[in-house]
């Protein structure tokens, strides 16, 4: 069909509109897309059953986000549900990954209460029992960090993360924190208040 014009072409039973690059597998026309890169700044629902292989109560469920700063470099922040109700959150910094629960972001972030991260989650829509269920075994899964407030949620940040980030040494580890969760958390978002939000 080659050096065919347009008509011959469509006489031929081609398409008019067709750019070409296309493949007859079989007697079957398959397309190949290529995905390059997922829509910046747009959550993706998932579910991969190797998203189960990462840990004891990780389930296939997932909700991504690919975050692109003012300039240009971008953060992929994925969200994992797990199995006993709670969620982590998982970035990666100087290609190593890493994983934080999603209470402690949320506490980080704007040192929330309790009661006003479930009725963000919640939003008036109180007679769901399954998520109201699945808020409370979030809300209890954090007790074990006896942290209350937000400048404890950011000093622990700061501590466990402090020799990876290789921030200066003279930094508080809230400081230190403080700068995680701005730099790797939603980074399409300049406001704390704005990433509580999406998160919820």
């Amino acid at each position: 069909m080659k050096g065919l014009s347009s008509a011959a072409l469509v006489a031929k039973n081609e398409e008019p509109e067709e750019f070409g690059g296309y493949f007859i597998i079989n007697g079957n026309e398959r397309l190949i897309r290529y995905l390059i890169l997922p829509r910046r700044n747009h959550v993706t629902s998932l579910i991969r059953p190797s998203f189960s292989n990462r840990g004891a109560s990780y389930t296939p469920y997932a909700v991504q986000i690919r975050c692109v700063r003012p300039d240009q470099t971008s953060v992929t922040n994925t969200l994992h549900y797990l199995s006993n109700g709670s969620a982590m959150m998982r970035f990666s910094w100087r290609k190593q990954e890493y994983v934080i629960p999603i209470m402690l972001v949320l506490k980080a972030l704007v040192g929330a209460s309790d009661k006003e991260i479930f009725e963000g989650v919640m939003m008036q829509d109180f007679n769901n029992t399954f998520l109201t269920d699945r808020v409370e075994l979030l809300l209890r899964s954090f007790k074990v960090f006896t942290m209350k407030t937000r400048e404890q949620c950011l000093s622990y940040l700061g501590d466990k993360f402090r020799i990876v980030l290789n921030l200066p040494e003279d930094w508080t580890n809230a400081a230190v924190g403080a700068w995680l969760v701005q730099k790797m958390i939603l980074v399409h978002l300049d406001f704390a208040r704005d990433k509580f939000r999406m998160l919820l």
